[in-house]
């Protein structure tokens, strides 16, 4: 796991209404080669497509046809009216408690409210409330990048309009984050530059606490750049004094370039749900563990080795659950773990009951 401090913490394609708003086509190239696919986003001098079968491709623009170029340029254009930040940015509440920030963006025609995943995390219901205390009604419906970044967004049919993407990124752009901060419900504009890009995040240097998560990074003229997402630990090592990694820093995810699934936020709540037993049941073995390896001769030794070999068949059971109850990207990285935990441990104990039996 990475060391952070989270702010509120095979491709399958699932066709929605939203997802399909784009119709599919035939995209051809200079050199006369089609392909049948849709649209789903275009950034950085390519067009990212997808065909029926959920197979996507990433083309480069100067090697598609005049007419495909046309239409990219159209499809981007923004259809419904441009809001101002204040207007599109919203107050995020889960009925588990975790309260953030959200924001309405438009792109190829259609509306979302847009977040972090960790935001919604745990949560069955949610409300996202704008400053002039209207509710943006979103439904149990949404979709998960499937990449593992660390957002979601819900369709939105009633939105009047919102906020469109930043058309390229550049280092050392003055930006600002917008959002939450602190949970206080006021939105709090925080000034600073992007400092470092990746293929999935930007880092930049507007002081976002948590609360913002889930809020834009915004340029001067209110495109987004990214969405806040955590802040990393600050590093003690001599290598970063006298530098400004001995700080924290501050990592917002990209949406450029982003697939989609649709996800229920029910089923998201369910299968974190039964994570999070798993990392409990992860904790109570790990002690008993330490506990028999301490004192091998206890009385009690035997037995607790032997309800550790019964948990670990549980805590492989709850893993399996987690694909079964449904694939949630964001949280398949944490069940990767915890499926590589339950299967060394299965050899550790076995070994960890012969010694008891032994002693």
């Amino acid at each position: 796991m990475r060391s952070i401090t989270v702010l509120a913490l095979s491709v399958v394609f699932f066709c929605t209404a939203s997802l399909c708003a784009v119709a599919s086509r035939i995209w051809t190239s200079s050199d006369g080669r089609q392909i049948e696919a849709r649209m789903l986003d275009a950034f950085g001098g390519e067009v990212l497509i997808v065909r029926g079968d959920g197979q996507s491709f990433r083309l480069p623009m100067v090697r598609l046809s005049q007419g495909d170029r046309q239409y990219v340029a159209k499809a981007l254009q923004p259809i419904h009216p441009k809001l101002s930040p204040l207007k599109a940015v919203a107050l995020i509440r889960g009925d588990s408690g975790a309260q953030g920030t959200g924001f309405l963006l438009q792109h190829l025609g259609v509306v979302h409210l847009v977040t972090n995943a960790h935001v919604v995390r745990g949560s069955g219901r949610i409300e996202a409330v704008q400053i002039d205390g209207k509710s943006i009604a979103v439904g149990d419906q949404m979709e998960m990048a499937i990449d593992g970044r660390d957002l979601v967004r819900f369709p939105v049919s009633e939105a009047v309009g919102g906020l469109v993407k930043a058309p390229e990124l550049k280092l050392g752009e003055p930006c600002y984050a917008l959002g939450n901060s602190g949970g206080l419900n006021v939105l709090t504009p925080l000034p600073g530059r992007m400092v470092g890009a990746g293929p999935k995040e930007i880092e930049v240097t507007c002081p976002f606490i948590p609360g913002n998560s889930g809020g834009p990074i915004l340029t001067r003229g209110g495109q987004v750049m990214g969405v806040a997402t955590y802040i990393s630990r600050s590093h003690k090592e001599w290598w970063a004094q006298g530098t400004r990694f001995a700080n924290v820093r501050r990592v917002a995810v990209r949406l450029d370039g982003v697939e989609w699934r649709a996800v229920s936020l029910s089923s998201f709540k369910k299968a974190n749900a039964i994570l999070e037993k798993v990392k409990k049941d992860i904790v109570a073995i790990e002690r008993w563990k330490n506990i028999i390896k301490t004192n091998p001769r206890h009385p009690d030794a035997k037995d607790l080795a032997t309800k550790l070999i019964r948990m670990a068949a549980g805590l492989g059971s709850g893993v399996s659950g987690i694909s079964a109850v449904s694939r949630i990207p964001f949280l398949q990285e944490d069940a990767a773990q915890a499926g590589k935990y339950n299967k060394e441990l299965q050899e550790e104990l076995r070994k960890l009951l012969r010694l008891v039996r032994a002693k």
